[in-house]
């Protein structure tokens, strides 16, 4: 975890979420905001590539979470301008691994600070319950 790329990245993350759908009209389900937190853990408690996978299950969770990995992956890729770029967050994860260690454990160095990013700038939304629409004013 790099804190100043993070901080870096809460501007670009702000504005991906309203972009990807995460947010809308100022506010954003609170089920993202677990469901990034669950990618964090697995990530750091597992493999990245499995939990790139899990995630991209389009079926079974209370929100899109592949939502969350475009935004991801948007997020890294500014980091890496003019660099040719694979269609998917999962892709470009095999490519780095393809590298050697060093790549990939950059990689997942990189994809966790978007995560964070990304999750900080989530605080900028007012949280809601999608099912009652209350908002979420304690967290």
């Amino acid at each position: 975890m790099n804190k100043r790329v993070i901080n870096d990245e809460i501007e670009s993350a702000y504005s991906l979420l309203a972009q990807h759908g995460i947010a809308q009209d100022g506010k954003i389900d609170r089920a993202f905001r677990g469901q990034i937190s669950s990618f964090g853990a697995a990530i750091t408690m597992g493999s990245l590539l499995a939990a790139i996978a899990y995630f991209s299950k389009r079926a079974g969770a209370s929100v899109e979470r592949q939502l969350i990995l475009a935004a991801i992956y948007d997020i890294v890729k500014s980091r890496h301008e003019g660099e040719q770029f694979h269609e998917t967050l999962f892709e470009y994860a095999i490519e780095r691994k393809k590298r050697g260690m060093s790549a990939e454990r950059d990689c997942k160095e990189e994809i966790l600070n978007a995560a964070i990013a990304l999750k900080l700038a989530m605080n900028l939304y007012e949280l809601v319950d999608k099912k009652a629409g209350e908002s979420d004013e304690v967290q």
